[in-house]
């Protein structure tokens, strides 16, 4: 099939596909208030051990992940401010950056594609609801922990090759942390856990068929949440932009 019948293909497929999303989505919000007022429907239980796959298990690599980009941004904000003399805007540089859009974003596609495929796998005992409830509180978690990391990264990257002492960059950095930049970022991090939840658990309870179905959905899961996450974050960006904030 040549690339352009592909693309055809794809668009074809897209309003179905957009349907069963919406279909499940809305079956799993039919679903909440009975899980409220039953709570004996859900699997509480599960939730802890979720939280220590998808949270604790997943810190280390969100940790070095959201590290290493602070260290990039770092680097680049000496590189492209050093030689105007504004290496006093780094740390604003990394807080902004990083709080509002990468920090949140990073920390969600590594959990999308470290967890998303092991939700769609789990199709004996997929339960929606506890799965998401522990996405949506680890990947906020997740999410502050690498902020810090990524100012460290920044601190040492901005440090490490200038003149700009340990305590100048934290003050400067302490004076560029708001209100605005937390809320801006962590605002968004509940959506996008449950979008990664949502996406992850359809394509799993959709599987039919042998090992190949369960690697074709894991890897669709995979895909499409991180797909998902990216336009997300670029909706929040453009509505808080538009507002304001």
């Amino acid at each position: 099939m040549s690339p352009l019948a592909r693309i055809g293909a794809l668009a074809a497929e897209f309003p179905g596909k957009a349907n069963e999303a919406l279909d499940f989505t809305g079956r799993c919000a039919a679903a909440l208030p009975k899980a409220a007022t039953t709570p004996g429907s859900v699997d509480w239980r599960s939730i802890p051990k979720l939280m220590q796959g998808i949270g604790a298990d997943a810190l280390p690599v969100t940790s070095a992940a959201n590290l290493l980009v602070g260290i990039i941004i770092g680097f680049l904000g000496v590189s492209q401010l050093g030689p105007f003399g504004a290496l006093g805007y780094v740390p604003g540089l990394v807080v902004v950056a990083h709080f509002r859009e990468l920090g949140p974003l990073v920390t969600a596609i590594v959990v999308a594609g470290r967890s998303g495929a092991g939700l769609a796998s789990e199709i004996a005992t997929m339960l929606v609801v506890p799965r998401c409830l522990a996405l949506a509180v680890a990947l906020p978690l997740l999410t502050w922990i690498g902020d810090l990391l990524a100012l460290a990264g920044g601190l040492a990257a901005t440090t490490g090759i200038t003149n700009m002492t340990a305590h100048a960059y934290i003050d400067a950095t302490v004076n560029h942390i708001t209100a605005a930049h937390l809320i801006a970022g962590l605002v968004k991090t509940p959506v996008l856990a449950l979008a990664i939840g949502l996406i992850a658990c359809g394509q799993g309870l959709a599987t039919r068929g042998g090992a190949a179905a369960v690697g074709s959905r894991t890897t669709a899961a995979v895909v499409q949440s991180i797909f998902s996450v990216i336009v997300i974050s670029a909706v929040f960006t453009f509505f808080v932009a538009l507002i304001g904030i």
